[in-house]
């Protein structure tokens, strides 16, 4: 838990929307923490700005163009994550998506099955701090050879919102990782019900079976709790980083677009101008290969939660047939179809403010959207 609590402290410090401890800190003291941390951003952004007479055009337009964007991308995704901490405290949210996950824990420790949810949780929220470290030292070093007196707080700013921005987006997938567990923790419980069913067909004692059912009636409804409180926490994370998601993915898909037309760029016609120049190329590169992981994570993340809600769904048919006529299994027959309804209206995805789902499908279509604009791109005659 040391490994989690200061992760979300270097998460609150840059003024992310995610806080674990509200009683730490009034609303109105994390309003104007935060919003000193906007003004200082702000104030970091308006000195860059000042400096980009000297870069902007110092040696092609394309290329300045190109990073005057990336600049402004970078400053917009980070005003958007530290505004919606400010937009959380005003709104005096219900309930954290910690506490979310943690009423889900006490029901599944009814079912036998506490503790393997959080399993390796703290390696989980090493590996998203870590993630962010690693790709703004990378970007930095591959930057370093580029850095003189005119861009140094240009990209001093763009490595600070490096760093703001994947670990905002390292935290979003360790919450989604811990929702997708939980859910797997569903599945896995229904199996070992449907296996203990087929057991108990094969005794002749009608009172253990008559045990037996009532505790899977028992199981059955901790589920039901189990499937609400992880739609609830789905939700919960869905707004608190709907905003800052929404910013994430827009330059993710500039990223993946500028900076892929900037490789062909370098590699052509710069080539042709200025000769190859090999630390011009480490920038985009770095970039595109963080963004398409973590993209690409993101995505995946969000396909297999509706995978595992489906095999929630195959599971409780499953179970379903296995059923006779008499008033246990009747009892049964009904939580089931209660639990299986309550999934197809209360489904468990993850999207941006309801405008796209995160799932491969999403994926998909922005590779094929970064793909086109590429190519449209390609076919303008920048030579002239």
């Amino acid at each position: 838990m040391k490994v989690e609590n200061t992760v979300i402290f270097l998460h609150n410090l840059f003024g992310g929307p995610i806080a674990k401890d509200d009683h730490r800190l009034t609303p109105l003291q994390m309003c104007i923490y935060t919003t000193t941390v906007i003004g200082t951003s702000v104030a970091f952004f308006t000195l860059c700005l000042f400096d980009l007479h000297r870069m902007l055009y110092s040696r092609d337009l394309v290329l300045s163009v190109i990073d005057l964007l990336m600049l402004l991308g970078i400053a917009t995704t980070v005003l958007a994550i530290q505004s919606s901490a400010v937009i959380k405290h005003l709104t005096k949210s219900r309930v954290s998506i910690f506490q979310c996950l943690d009423d889900i824990d006490a029901h599944l420790y009814t079912l036998n099955v506490g503790g393997e949810p959080t399993h390796n949780l703290s390696r989980n929220w090493l590996v998203a701090a870590l993630g962010a470290i690693v790709i703004s030292l990378a970007y930095l070093l591959a930057i370093a050879l580029r850095i003189n007196q005119a861009n140094t707080l240009i990209f001093a700013f763009k490595a600070y919102g490096m760093f703001v921005i994947f670990l905002m987006d390292g935290m979003f997938l360790v919450l989604c990782y811990q929702i997708w567990q939980r859910i797997r923790c569903m599945v896995v419980h229904l199996g070992k019900m449907i296996a203990s069913f087929k057991r108990q067909n094969k005794r002749s004692n009608n009172s253990d079976k008559g045990n037996v059912s009532l505790r899977f009636c028992r199981d059955l409804q901790t589920l039901a709790i189990v499937q609400w409180q992880c739609f609830r926490a789905c939700n919960r994370l869905n707004d608190e980083c709907g905003l800052s998601n929404v910013s994430i993915f827009g330059m993710f898909f500039y990223v993946l677009t500028a900076k892929s037309f900037q490789l062909f760029y370098i590699c052509s016609i710069e080539f042709k101008r200025h000769g190859f120049t090999f630390t011009h190329l480490l920038e985009p590169t770095v970039l595109i290969i963080a963004v398409f992981l973590y993209f690409f994570t993101s995505a995946y993340l969000g396909e297999m939660v509706l995978r595992e809600t489906q095999l929630v769904i195959n599971n409780l048919h499953k179970f379903e047939s296995m059923h006779t006529t008499s008033q246990h299994k009747i009892n049964q027959s009904e939580l089931v179809e209660q639990l299986g309804n309550q999934i197809v209206h209360q489904p468990i995805c993850f999207n941006v403010i309801n405008f796209f789902q995160i799932d491969l499908k999403f994926f998909h279509l922005v590779m094929a959207s970064v793909a086109t604009y590429l190519i449209i791109l390609l076919q303008f005659d920048f030579q002239n």
